[in-house]
């Protein structure tokens, strides 16, 4: 979000990004937009590095009764309808920004996000397109069948994400549309020539397998560590895993790693803002999801021209690959599938890295912004009929 935000505006549109929270890492804000806080709801986001750089900011201090009268309307239309209170405090934001900036549309990003800007700007006529960005493991609750339909638009980030929620949502599919993120893949590419920290990958040891991702169950870590054992019992190599984790994260992996025999051969790294130099030196990708959306790690990978192995997870991964074309896919939760085609890629079953660097393109930045303008001018046309 934050690069199509930065995208638009490059395009020569006003955009404000409006931050209710800040997970994990201090982000990089982007250029060109006026960027907006809250205050007085929770810890402050880290906006250290946009007044370092005097990016254009403004504090939110809302008061109560724009989210009052949405709520009892709400209510209303809704019996029964619960909203936690970090849901209420984050629809006071978006409704104390909507009455001080007065948007011409609302782009929300995330399950939190999508909830409280329809609910925060329940009584405006501002058109709200909301984005699905990952599919859902158990449904969707009351209070998200209750809301999406309130949406203008719906965005899933892929085709399966778009199609699970016109099935789960009950939404018209007129509504529904499927826009997949972008990737800056030059960007990528200049930055992964950076040299990695890291000694396994530049020492001339045995290749790495690498993947990057938040340590979760939804990335499936146990699976990815059990099938490199499985590929390691047949050949010397590595796994190197990237994520923002904590203590007790490492930990488990280490242990998992020591249970299937590979502790020396595995290797938990803290987050890195740059994992492209680490992708473009690894021999493998790998992605041992759950459930996604459309993984932007498997596209940055792609970008730096490595080998991928991915999880058929719903959704995205079969898409980004096309079935299969670009990358092997294995059910999910198969350790053996998974170590059987890891040593096919180790092996160079693969495509060509200028062939793979050639389909990351295909899902470029400018055009993923192309997409949002039509779809804004679209939502914007019907609002004021």
């Amino acid at each position: 979000m934050f690069a199509l935000s930065e995208t638009l505006a490059a395009r020569g549109h006003r955009v404000d990004l409006l931050l209710l929270r800040q997970y994990g890492c201090r982000p990089e804000f982007p250029s060109g937009v006026r960027l907006f806080i809250v205050r007085g709801l929770r810890r402050p986001v880290d906006v250290a590095p946009a007044l370092r750089n005097r990016r254009p900011t403004a504090a939110l201090r809302p008061g109560p009764l724009p989210v009052a009268r949405a709520w009892l309307a709400l209510r209303r239309r809704h019996p029964g309808l619960r909203a936690s209170p970090m849901l209420t405090r984050d629809a006071l934001a978006v409704a104390a920004y909507t009455r001080a900036a007065r948007p011409a549309a609302l782009v929300s990003a995330g399950t939190a996000a999508n909830l409280a800007t329809l609910l925060g700007a329940r009584d405006t006529k501002v058109p709200i397109v909301a984005t699905i960005r990952v599919a859902v493991a158990e449904g969707y609750d009351a209070t998200e069948r209750a809301l999406y339909p309130e949406a203008r638009a719906v965005v899933g980030v892929s085709r399966g994400v778009a199609g699970q929620a016109i099935a789960l949502l009950d939404l018209d599919p007129r509504r529904v549309h499927a826009i997949y993120n972008g990737v800056h893949a030059a960007d990528i590419r200049r930055r992964s020539a950076e040299a990695p920290t890291h000694p396994w990958f530049s020492d001339g040891g045995p290749p790495v397998i690498l993947s990057v991702g938040r340590f979760a169950p939804q990335k499936d870590h146990r699976t990815l560590v059990e099938a490199f054992a499985r590929l390691r019992r047949r050949r010397a190599a590595r796994l190197a895993v990237i994520g923002a984790s904590t203590e007790r994260d490492r930990r488990a992996l280490r242990a998992t790693a020591r249970r299937t025999g590979v502790g020396a051969d595995v290797a938990a790294v803290d987050f890195d803002a740059n994992p492209f130099r680490y992708m473009r030196r690894a021999a493998v990708f790998a992605l041992s999801s759950r459930w996604e959306g459309l993984p932007g790690a498997l596209l940055e990978a792609l970008a730096c021209g490595t080998p991928v192995v991915s999880t058929d997870a719903p959704f995205g991964p079969a898409e980004i690959l096309g079935g299969g074309r670009w990358g092997a896919l294995v059910p999910v939760g198969d350790a053996d599938a998974l170590a059987a085609a890891l040593e096919g890629a180790l092996s160079g079953d693969h495509p060509a890295a200028a062939d793979l660097w050639a389909r990351a393109t295909e899902f470029g930045m400018d055009r993923m912004a192309s997409a949002y303008e039509r779809l804004l001018a679209e939502v914007a046309v019907k609002g004021a009929e």
